[in-house]
């Protein structure tokens, strides 16, 4: 008997430590813009150049994305961080709040192509997509119309370090 109640005292510390930690956890993820409903990893991790991250599509409507994967965080008027800050949705165009997905940008490594380029790729690796390079930047165009949707890949040090998807 001496056993348990000498147990019950000590769980009970592990749990109190236990809901303090995550008590500054979340307040850390809170101060970095990171809600626990936003930090979620997403269950699609594709990409479609010229089209979508994560199953987000340029021109979706920003209450159809907010209803598929949450409210995300705000860190600017029309710059939405979602899945804990490994996707931005941009809802600016042409210097205008839009209420339609205008860009999608990842630094996120756990997207990917169908041909498996995602952040880290090296740069021999993007020939297979047919992209365009120069100054740090390689680049394929959806279309020649003006406003095409297009795909920029930022490169640093002969890897891919930014990946964005927007209309030209």
């Amino acid at each position: 008997m001496t056993s348990r109640v000498g147990s019950v005292p000590a769980v009970g510390v592990l749990l109190f430590a236990a809901a303090a930690l995550a008590g500054c956890s979340s307040s850390r993820q809170a101060g970095m813009g990171v809600s626990r409903s936003s930090s979620a990893l997403p269950s699609n991790r594709w990409i479609v150049l010229g089209d979508s991250i994560a199953g987000i599509p340029l021109g979706q409507p920003r209450k159809s994305v907010e209803k598929a994967v949450g409210h995300g965080k705000s860190s600017r008027r029309g710059l939405v961080w979602y899945f804990g800050g490994r996707l931005l949705v941009d809802y600016w165009f042409h210097d205008q709040l839009t209420t339609r997905v205008e860009a999608v940008e990842t630094r996120w490594g756990g997207f990917h192509t169908r041909s498996g380029v995602h952040v880290g790729t090296s740069r021999q690796a993007l020939r297979a997509l047919h992209v365009t390079c120069r100054e740090g930047e390689c680049s394929r165009a959806a279309g020649h119309l003006p406003d095409a949707p297009g795909t920029l890949f930022t490169m640093r040090h002969g890897k891919v370090a930014q990946i964005d998807i927007f209309y030209g």
